[in-house]
């Protein structure tokens, strides 16, 4: 599994035994893509068109990861 989000801190807050205080960090900002992209490019445009036909789906936006929508190494190997 992949984090969502980084988020960067200058230092690390520390307890006064000089361990990780985890209470004082700040909460991760997490930012999902929900809206629909569609590709920009040309090389975009072809993987998307890879991927509709591999996963039989309608639309593939940019932020679609082809995992999450079924796909296995078998699949990324299957010829269209």
């Amino acid at each position: 599994m992949q984090p969502t989000s980084f988020t960067v801190l200058d230092k690390l807050p520390l307890t006064v035994n000089g361990k990780i205080d985890r209470q004082a960090l700040p909460e991760p900002s997490i930012n999902f893509h929900n809206q629909f992209e569609t590709p920009r490019n040309e090389v975009e445009s072809q993987l998307a068109t890879i991927w509709k036909n591999i996963l039989n789906q309608k639309e593939i936006s940019i932020h679609d990861n082809f995992f999450s929508l079924g796909g296995d190494s078998i699949l990324s190997i299957k010829s269209w």
